[in-house]
């Protein structure tokens, strides 16, 4: 075989294994795909908060984003966690949770985004439940941790 035979054959070989080994990978973990996050660490990290979890797509195509909050200080303090979400046309979406002790994100679990989500970020902050039932921040990360 000569030399521009050999070649194009390895050409050919890189091209076509390159694009099965990209391909197949992207379509079988797509809906399994788990990425831990954590705002320790983070400019999104305050003391006295921690939150930590997993965020990943689900199998309708929703992505999940679970984990737990925890209260890291006995000072009468409460730890929030902020989340803000942007999806593909434009919108937004901000949640919050608050514990007293540790408990996990959302009432069900966590929290589900539509399948547009473009990015999903974090930031720890600390703070207080007024007389009339709302909480109030007192102290938050300088900055947000995106985790999506």
């Amino acid at each position: 075989m000569n030399a521009r035979k050999r070649v194009a054959l390895l050409v050919a070989g890189a091209v076509l294994g390159g694009g099965l080994a990209a391909a197949a990978p992207a379509t079988a973990t797509t809906a399994s795909a788990q990425s831990g996050w954590t705002a320790r660490g983070y400019s999104s990290d305050v003391a006295g908060a921690h939150a930590s979890g997993k965020v990943y797509t689900r199998n309708d195509g929703r992505v999940q984003l679970t984990g737990t909050l925890k209260d890291t200080r006995t000072d009468g303090k409460v730890a929030i966690l902020q989340i803000s979400a942007r999806y593909a046309d434009g919108g937004k979406r901000y949640e919050f949770d608050v514990t007293g002790s540790s408990k996990a994100l959302g009432s069900a679990g966590g929290y589900s985004f539509a399948r547009s989500v473009r990015s999903i970020r974090v930031q720890e902050c600390v703070g207080h439940k007024g007389a009339s039932g709302k909480y109030y921040l007192d102290r938050c990360g300088s900055g947000w941790h995106e985790i999506w």
